[in-house]
């Protein structure tokens, strides 16, 4: 009689191989879950952030100066050409000598439904230096509307949980409600300046009360900047066009203090408006008030290695079927193969609630744990579903190790690999696979 070709030994390793191709489908759908998930996040942190000001940017204090200029035109009269003189006006943007600002940053949690996003308050204190000196753009004094002028502080309205205090020579300074469509800056405030001031090098120092979340940036804009910014969050991360002189990050909060040169920013000491066009988009000091830990990252991580931490149990069952002599249909391989899918979704859904550590921990208990009762009875041995159960144990362990090593989430993984391999190698050394196919038929 002809043996059935499904029942043979070397079709074994086959279905295995094809069920684990198969197991990538649910594999997928949970990557896509997660990925659906981050976007909600994203939409309740867009709801809370909105209503917040967003995240916060204080681009700084400009001086803008009107002065007059005789603008000389020529029309074509026919066959003469016509010399039209007109008064125009256009303006001075200046930049201060010395920009300081000294910033403490009071973080707290707002939650929509189950998402928590970071917000804060902060005190800002700033001062300014400025000096006018409109020889360095060739223009004359006499022309010049000092009355008109207008100081500019860059930052959004809403940002704003008071309305900013700016102060020279410990007078007030009143908002202006005319816009000199000077500004470089997206979001602006304008403030009324006495016009005798600006003879003379003078100082600004302002209080801003403002809110915001997830980023704060700050625009280096003087000749010299110093930027001093404290708070009670303890995972900054620090980006932009320049990274602090000095930063302390400890348990309970961080220090980070910026020392920078006008030399390198793309603000020049002054500019006609008209002949500046600026885009609204600078260098700034960036800091990232991050979540330490992202479950979504980590299971996007997790996700990627999951077929490696199929296989693996996989294999396991197949050198147990092999000294066990005891056949185990693929459905029986299908049903773990599963239950390991399912450790990728039960580590999702409770990281929503609860922290990923105890999340991941939870799923791998109950995972292992059915994993060790099924394997025992279909093996007819507890040790065969022990050996099998602290092999994915082992596994799992292994793979938090690994999202737990961002930098050497490679070679870790490599590693593993190899490890698995050799360990193959090593408990199949001795197997007759001949005699095996003749014995499992």
């Amino acid at each position: 009689m002809r043996s059935n070709p499904l029942n043979a030994f070397w079709t074994k390793p086959v279905i295995i191989f094809v069920m684990l191709l198969l197991l990538l489908i649910p594999i997928s759908f949970i990557s896509s879950l997660t990925t659906d998930r981050v976007f909600v996040k994203h939409e309740a942190m867009q709801s809370i952030m909105e209503p917040m000001g967003g995240e916060l940017r204080i681009d700084g204090l400009l001086l803008s100066i009107p002065f007059k200029f005789l603008s000389e035109e020529f029309l074509n009269d026919g066959d003469k050409t016509k010399k039209i003189v007109s008064e125009k006006i256009d303006k001075i943007v200046i930049t201060p000598q010395f920009y300081s600002v000294k910033t403490q940053i009071n973080p707290y949690n707002l939650k929509r439904g189950i998402f928590s996003v970071p917000v804060f308050d902060a005190d800002i204190k700033i001062h300014a230096n400025f000096k006018v000196d409109a020889s360095y753009l060739n223009i004359n004094e006499s022309s010049i509307l000092w009355d008109e002028a207008v100081l500019i502080l860059g930052g959004a309205n809403k940002s704003f949980t008071a309305f900013p205090s700016l102060k020279i020579d410990g007078k007030e300074l009143a908002q202006s409600y005319i816009n000199p469509q000077s500004s470089p800056f997206s979001h602006n405030i304008y403030f009324k300046i006495p016009g005798d001031i600006l003879k003379k090098e003078f100082e600004i120092d302002g209080n801003l009360s403002v809110q915001g979340g997830e980023k704060l940036y700050f625009t280096p804009l003087a000749k010299d900047n110093i930027f001093e910014i404290k708070s009670s969050w303890n995972s900054p991360s620090f980006s932009g066009g320049w990274l602090p002189k000095e930063r302390d990050v400890r348990q309970d909060g961080f220090d980070a203090s910026y020392k920078i040169a006008g030399l390198s920013t793309n603000f020049a000491p002054a500019w006609i408006a008209s002949q500046q066009p600026y885009d609204s988009k600078f260098e700034s000091v960036n800091i990232g008030f991050i979540e330490p830990v992202n479950n979504y990252s980590l299971m996007k991580r997790c996700i990627t290695y999951a077929i490696l931490f199929i296989a693996v149990p996989f294999l396991a069952i197949f050198i147990c079927e092999i000294y066990s002599r005891v056949r185990i249909h693929p459905v029986q391989y299908l049903l773990i193969g599963v239950a390991d899918v399912l450790f990728y979704l039960l580590t999702l859904s409770f990281s929503e609630h609860i922290s990923f550590f105890a999340s991941y921990l939870i799923a791998t208990i109950v995972v292992c744990l059915s994993v060790l009762l099924y394997a025992a009875a279909i093996f007819r041995g507890k040790k065969w579903g022990v050996f099998i159960a602290a092999v994915q144990l082992v596994s799992y362990c292994l793979l938090y190790g690994i999202l737990q090593s961002q930098d050497y989430a490679l070679l870790l993984g490599s590693v593993m690999i190899f490890a698995v391999i050799a360990m193959l190698m090593y408990l199949t050394r001795k197997i007759d696979w001949y005699e095996n196919e003749a014995n499992l038929k």
